[in-house]
């Protein structure tokens, strides 16, 4: 027992370690030699807003004489949704039709031209006339009378190119009464409130009867179908050419925890990284409308996944 003890005295004195640190195994560290890049990123907390929100402004100032539109009602772009008072401008609009007609029928009244043409016959046939006779017996008609009768006729020539140019005078002015005609209607179509998008009136600003001034606010439309999904990727993780222009698929949650996705592509990259090296990816989506609403919501929480394939 005493040889035992003392041998194992001798070997801890030479360094060599104990037999239960002698059976303990090590372990290098395994460092990862992969670099395929992932084949999506997630982007959580992404921020879901509208594509287009107008507040549609009265061109012109006046009274609202009809709002046609109402709260949570889908227009479509060239809809009227309220209309400016424009009697004045639709009496002035018609006026200046009159005008116009009045013009159109004074440019294509040739009457004075046939007249001219008929008279420059007559004017013809005399100076003929007086001219045979002449033939006939020599000095029957005076050389002061033939040249009245040429003279007449060269007048009935120039009033025929005087009637046609009346004529073009007047259609010139049938033009400019046009002109007249088509600012007329500009003027009543500028008291017209119409929808510039398609999608959904969200909020009456007026109602019949108020005053608005030119560029006032009226009706407040907002686009549905497409909306707008931002969220913040890290530059340390993906470069922006990897996401640029790829497909997307946005996740949100509805009521009682309904998950519904959507389909869209990126469309925006900032070029400006953000405190923690991140910079801000917007996509587009398609929405959804169910029950006459729509599904993808502005204000709401999203999950963005974007394929890098």
């Amino acid at each position: 027992m005493h040889a035992l003890s003392l041998s194992l005295l001798m070997l801890y004195a030479a360094g060599a370690p104990p037999v239960a640190q002698q059976a303990r195994p090590t372990y290098a560290p395994q460092l990862s030699t992969s670099t395929e890049p992932p084949r999506q990123a997630v982007i959580a907390h992404c921020l879901v807003s509208l594509v287009e929100d107008i507040q549609v402004p009265a061109l012109e100032a006046g009274a609202l004489m009809a709002v046609e539109a109402a709260e949570g009602q889908y227009v479509q772009a060239g809809q009227v949704l309220a209309r400016i008072d424009d009697r004045q401008s639709q009496l002035q609009r018609i006026a200046a039709e009159l005008e116009r007609d009045a013009a159109i029928a004074k440019a294509n009244d040739d009457i004075e031209v046939r007249y001219a043409q008929a008279a420059l016959a007559v004017a013809n046939a005399d100076v003929e006339r007086a001219l045979a006779v002449d033939r006939k017996s020599s000095g029957a008609i005076t050389p002061q009378e033939i040249q009245k009768l040429r003279l007449a006729k060269q007048r009935d020539e120039l009033q025929i190119d005087r009637s046609k140019l009346d004529m073009k005078v007047a259609k010139m002015t049938a033009d400019v009464h046009q002109a007249t005609v088509d600012a007329a209607a500009e003027n009543v179509l500028r008291r017209q409130i119409i929808s510039p998008i398609d999608g959904m009136v969200v909020t009456l600003l007026h109602e019949r009867g108020e005053w608005v001034a030119a560029g006032e606010p009226v009706v407040q439309v907002v686009r549905t179908d497409r909306m707008r999904v931002e969220g913040f990727l890290s530059a340390l993780e993906f470069n922006a050419e990897e996401v640029a222009g790829k497909p997307v698929m946005v996740e949100v949650t509805l009521a009682r925890d309904r998950k519904v996705q959507f389909v869209g592509r990126v469309v925006f990259i900032s070029p400006l990284v953000q405190a923690g090296n991140k910079y801000r990816v917007r996509a587009e989506v398609e929405n959804r409308i169910e029950n006459g609403y729509p599904l993808l919501r502005p204000g709401m929480t999203a999950t963005m996944s974007i394929s890098l394939q």
